[in-house]
C-alpha cells in the first residue's frame, strides 16, 4: 500500500467513527418504524460541525509541524473551511434543532442541508487530512 493509501485509510477510520453515532441514530429510527424522519436528526448537523472543526485542527496543526511556508493558501484554506464550513453546519444545526422541537415546515430543506454537511464534512477532512499528512511528511 502507498503512502497515500495508508494515510487515506487512517482518515478513514476517523471518519467512520464519526459516523458511527448516526448509525445507530439511523438503526434506532428504522426500527422504530420513523424511517423518513432519519434524516430530521440533528446528530447530522453535530457530526459535520466536529468534522469542520477536526478538519481546522488537523490541517493546521500538520502544517505547523511540517513547517509549510505557503502562509497565504493555507489562511486561506482556514477562513473558508471556517465560512463555507463550520458557521454554516452551527446556522443548520441551530435552525434543525428549532425546527425539530417545534415541527417547523422547513424540515424537508433541513434535512438535505444537513445530510449535505455531513457528507462535505467527511469530504473536506478526507481531502484537506491527506494534504496536510503528506505535506508534513515531505
Amino acid at each position: 500500500m502507498t503512502d497515500r493509501g495508508r494515510i487515506f485509510a487512517g482518515l478513514a477510520a476517523e471518519v467512520s467513527f464519526a459516523a458511527l453515532p448516526l448509525l445507530v441514530v439511523v438503526m434506532v429510527f428504522i426500527h422504530v418504524e420513523h424511517g423518513s424522519h432519519m434524516f430530521a436528526s440533528p446528530e447530522w448537523t453535530f457530526g459535520a460541525a466536529i468534522l469542520f472543526g477536526q478538519t481546522l485542527v488537523k490541517f493546521v496543526s500538520n502544517l505547523a509541524r511540517g513547517g509549510a511556508a505557503a502562509r497565504g493558501p493555507v489562511a486561506l484554506i482556514v477562513a473558508l473551511i471556517v465560512v463555507f464550513g463550520l458557521v454554516p453546519s452551527l446556522f443548520v444545526l441551530d435552525w434543525s434543532l428549532q425546527s425539530y422541537e417545534t415541527g417547523s415546515e422547513f424540515r424537508r430543506l433541513l434535512q438535505a442541508s444537513q445530510v449535505g454537511l455531513f457528507c462535505g464534512a467527511a469530504a473536506v477532512y478526507m481531502l484537506l487530512g491527506t494534504i496536510a499528512e503528506m505535506w508534513r511528511r515531505e
